[in-house]
């Protein structure tokens, strides 16, 4: 059997509701939760630039930036790299001891600028920079940035038993920005752009090598029906916002 077969052989036959709970024991299982001042090596690894392996490539603008060229006390450069949360911390997990803070299913490079751009704005359709509460990634990402977004809201069901100390995380069909709630939008485009941009080679071995590090993966960039089946959509509805 393959590798993502065995992993999620607890799934079999389920969809919906069902999968989705069958899902968050298979994430939480194996997770391990690194401090926040590891996350600079991981990202150097995950996300290095298989064309260039003393960069790394950063999310927002599809760039790629020297690994050394990163944000540091004395290093005014404003294309430096540092850490983004693509589900920004400030909705639900403010501080690095919650689970989700150090999740490197979501955190990722980002030019300094463009992070500071971003705040924590919606992810949604308008002229790539953003702007009010909307912020629409380049479409090299989009795809990318929505199966992130898939897997902090599933892997994060606020279970009180565990030690996560991470509240349930909630994809919406609202606007968000700057609420500071465990929420986040805006989830038809999120929808849409998951079938219009399918999972990349890039996606592919970033999870594998998170994998490596983290110990859980990603299950729709390893099964993108994943995404139709919970969210009873297709991908014929991406040009429809009639499910909305």
């Amino acid at each position: 059997k393959t590798l993502t077969t065995t992993y999620y052989s607890t799934t079999t036959n389920l969809s919906g509701a069902a999968l989705r709970t069958a899902l968050t024991p298979i994430l939480r299982t194996n997770h391990i939760q690194y401090s926040y001042k590891c996350i600079w090596a991981a990202l150097e690894e995950v996300d290095e630039d298989p064309t260039n392996t003393n960069n790394v490539l950063t999310i927002y603008n599809d760039g790629s930036v020297p690994k050394v060229n990163r944000v540091c006390p004395g290093n005014t450069n404003r294309d430096a790299w540092n850490r983004e949360h693509v589900w920004a911390k400030s909705h639900g997990f403010p501080n690095e001891s919650q689970m989700a803070y150090t999740d490197i299913h979501h955190l990722v490079p980002a030019d300094g600028g463009q992070n500071s751009m971003r705040q924590d704005r919606d992810f949604q359709m308008r002229d790539q920079g953003g702007g009010g509460s909307m912020w629409e990634p380049i479409d090299a990402v989009k795809g990318q940035i929505a199966r992130m977004m898939f897997y902090m809201e599933v892997r994060y069901d606020g279970d009180a038993t565990t030690d996560e100390r991470t509240p349930n995380l909630t994809l919406v069909t609202a606007t968000t920005y700057g609420t500071k709630r465990p929420e986040f939008g805006y989830l038809p485009d999120l929808l849409k752009w998951h079938c219009e941009f399918p999972v990349s080679e890039r996606e592919i071995r970033r999870n594998d090598k998170v994998y490596s590090w983290q110990g859980n993966r990603n299950p729709f960039i390893d099964r993108p029906d994943f995404v139709n089946s919970i969210w009873n959509y297709t991908c014929e509805d991406a040009s429809s916002s009639s499910l909305f």
